[in-house]
């Protein structure tokens, strides 16, 4: 497959992002995970063997609330990963989301690298994925091209506005409308790692998708990424942008929203997962730490690390005497003082 300069960002973004994983560098935005604390159940009066961790989203069960999130593909290389990453999700009966597809709507050759998932997760749910520009027809297209059972819609103002080449006009609603009323799958409207605020949230329910992903800040942040791509001095810094994924969960939760809420952005333990559900999340994922994994480490390292925690859910679960999902999301918490701060005002703010 030639290599364009578009393939040859991916392979940018990819080391890129990976490298800040690998050197730590993954700047703290906002609540952390670390901030909310379980109340212990003293007496859950259950069974490991009685808790159900599966999931109904996207009019599909779920036999565990987290998947492979959207990475990559584009090139050589990231065609290589993205058969891997699907490898694995077949292996541990996940469900798998690819990178941007919009490449292989341009250049036919990058189609296999996202063809690839499907033909290594045959029978597996897989999401497609596109920027919120896209007309239906792209849709449609990236849809068929690896057999989707849904599509990421990606929502990325800051990625775009640090990338040199990106875009500056962001009028979206209209055509999420109407990609969300003609999509032949459910269409999830994604952050792609600087969170999502109460208004935010109100204004994407109003558009009905099956669901929302508010990609917090703390994973792989992208503005820092394109920002060291660009190679250009510190004239535009947005690398303390956004709300963590904590803080925009519980955004979500002021809203009184009922559309399903998927939690993605720096989730690194089943413990992560746990108090994302517990925060209002339908479903999390994971996408940086994971890929950091299987590059240095491996596909059956990252197997491991995916059986370890399906293997912790359950009693993970147990100890906060929740037997499902819904269960989970009434368990008691704590709050740290800053993390109770951030809610008063925006309580306050939707008075």
């Amino acid at each position: 497959m030639s290599e364009s300069n578009q393939a040859h960002r991916k392979d940018e973004h990819l080391s890129l992002g990976v490298n800040l994983w690998r050197q730590s560098q993954r700047l703290q935005v906002g609540a952390t995970f670390d901030d909310i604390r379980w109340l212990p159940t003293t007496f859950p009066e259950m069974s490991v063997s009685d808790v159900d961790v599966s999931t109904n989203i996207l009019g599909h069960d779920f036999k565990w609330p987290f998947y492979i999130e959207a990475m990559t593909g584009g090139s050589n290389l990231t065609g290589r990963i993205n058969g891997e990453l699907a490898q694995v999700a077949q292996k541990t009966d996940l469900a798998m989301a690819v990178g941007s597809q919009s490449i292989a709507l341009k250049e036919p050759d990058a189609v296999s690298s996202f063809k690839i998932a499907r033909q290594n997760h045959p029978d597996g749910f897989l999401i497609a994925n596109l920027g919120a520009d896209h007309p239906i027809e792209n849709v449609r297209d990236a849809i068929d091209m690896i057999d989707a059972n849904a599509i990421e819609m990606h929502v990325n103002v800051a990625q775009e506005l640090v990338m040199s080449e990106g875009d500056r006009d962001f009028y979206w609603l209209d055509n999420l409308a109407t990609v969300i009323a003609k999509s032949p799958v459910p269409v999830i409207i994604k952050e792609v790692g600087f969170g999502m605020s109460t208004r935010s949230v109100e204004i994407i329910k109003k558009l009905n998708p099956s669901a929302i992903n508010i990609g917090g800040a703390n994973g792989t942040n992208f503005a820092i990424i394109e920002r060291r791509r660009n190679r250009q001095p510190d004239t535009f810094n947005l690398d303390q942008y956004g709300l963590s994924t904590v803080e925009s969960l519980l955004s979500a939760q002021l809203t009184s929203n009922n559309t399903p809420i998927v939690a993605t952005g720096g989730i690194q333990t089943a413990n992560d997962i746990v108090t994302s559900i517990m925060l209002g999340a339908t479903l999390t994922s994971s996408a940086g730490f994971m890929l950091e994994t299987l590059m240095d480490k491996g596909q059956n390292a990252l197997i491991q690390q995916i059986n370890d925690w399906q293997h912790a859910l359950p009693r993970l679960f147990t100890l906060l005497g929740s037997k499902n999902i819904k269960a989970l999301q009434q368990a008691e918490r704590l709050y740290s003082p800053s993390l109770y701060n951030f809610i008063q005002q925006n309580e306050n703010a939707t008075r």
